[in-house]
C-alpha cells in the first residue's frame, strides 16, 4: 500500500516536471530528465497509465496492450468542414456531413485525433479534474496533430473561478503537449472567458448556445484581425463551445479560424459523453 502510494506521488510529481519542461526547456529532452526517468523506472516498474493495472505494452509505451486497442484514431472518411467520421462511400473524397448541410458551423474546419472513450476519456478526466499532467504526456503518444493550421494558436480559455478551481487549463497544457515546436504561437490571453456558465453536460444544443452566448471576448482585436488561428481544446462534443469561439474571433476580425481537439464523440461513443465534476483546487506546476 506504502509502495502504491509512493509510486502515484512520483508518477504525478515526473508529470509535473515533464510539464514544466516542455514549457521552459529546448526541444531536446534534458540530460537530467532522463537520468530522473531511469531511477523512476528501476524503483517502479512501469504500469499502464489509464487502467494502472497492465504492464506497457511496449518499452518506452505508457498503455497496456489492452488500452492501447481501444483507441480509436479519427484516420478514414470525415466532413471536411467538421470532421465527423463519415462511412466510407465510391465517389468524391470530400464530403459535407448533413449537419453541416443544413447548419454550418462558423469556424472553417474542425479535425480530432481520437474517437472519446476509454482509456482516452480516462486520461483527459485525470488531466482535467485532478491535475494529472503526466496523462497529457500519455496522449501524446497517440499521434500528431500534423501541420500547424494557423499564424495564432489559442486554448479554449477557462473563467478566472473555474481555473482556480482546477489549477491548471487542460487545453492550455495539451496545447504546450502537442504543438512543442510552435509555442511562440500559442497566446493565453488574446480570448478571455468573460462569462461564468453552468456546466454543459446535460444541456441540448439550443441550451448550450444559450449558457455560452456571449461567454467569450477577444482583449486585442488588431492581434487576431486578418490573421489564421487554431484553436485548441480536449473534446469535441457538439461543438457548441469552439463554435462560440470561433463567432467571438471571427467578429473581432479574424481571417481563418480552425478548431482541433484531441478526442471527438462519436456516435459510437456517445456512451462515454465528458462529465463536468467538482473538484478541489489542484496546483500544478
Amino acid at each position: 500500500m506504502f509502495a502504491t502510494k509512493c509510486k502515484a506521488d512520483i508518477t504525478f510529481l515526473s508529470g509535473i516536471i515533464d510539464e514544466f519542461t516542455v514549457m521552459t526547456a529546448p526541444p531536446q529532452r534534458l540530460l537530467w530528465r532522463r537520468f530522473a526517468d531511469g531511477v523512476l523506472t528501476l524503483l517502479f516498474p512501469p504500469r499502464c497509465h489509464a487502467c494502472r493495472i497492465g504492464r506497457p505494452h511496449h518499452a518506452g509505451g505508457q498503455l497496456c496492450r489492452s488500452c492501447h486497442d481501444q483507441v480509436m484514431p479519427l484516420s478514414g472518411p470525415c466532413c471536411r468542414h467538421c470532421g465527423q467520421p463519415l462511412p466510407a462511400v465510391p465517389g468524391p473524397g470530400e464530403r459535407l456531413c448533413g449537419d453541416c448541410l443544413q447548419n454550418p458551423h462558423p469556424f472553417d474546419s474542425a479535425r480530432s485525433l481520437v474517437c472519446y472513450g476509454p482509456p482516452v476519456s480516462t486520461l483527459l478526466h485525470r488531466l482535467k479534474f485532478h491535475g494529472d499532467a503526466a496523462a497529457a504526456r500519455v496522449l501524446t503518444g497517440l499521434g500528431s496533430p500534423g501541420p500547424v493550421n494557423g499564424e495564432l494558436i489559442i486554448p479554449v480559455p477557462l473563467h478566472r473561478s473555474r481555473l482556480q478551481a482546477r489549477g491548471l487549463n487542460q487545453s492550455l497544457v495539451l496545447a504546450r503537449r502537442f504543438f512543442p515546436a510552435e509555442r511562440d504561437k500559442i497566446v493565453v490571453d488574446l480570448l478571455v472567458r468573460r462569462k461564468k456558465t453552468i456546466p454543459q453536460t446535460g444541456l441540448d444544443g439550443t441550451q448550450r448556445r444559450r449558457n455560452l452566448k456571449g461567454a467569450f471576448a477577444v482583449t486585442r482585436p488588431d492581434t487576431v484581425r486578418g490573421r489564421s488561428v487554431l484553436v485548441v481544446d480536449d473534446v469535441y462534443t457538439t461543438g457548441t463551445t469552439l463554435a462560440e469561439c470561433s463567432k467571438t474571433l471571427k467578429a473581432a476580425g479574424a481571417g481563418r479560424v480552425h478548431v482541433w481537439t484531441v478526442a471527438r464523440v462519436t456516435q459510437a461513443g456517445r456512451s462515454a459523453l465528458p462529465r463536468d465534476v467538482p473538484t478541489k483546487k489542484t496546483v500544478v506546476g
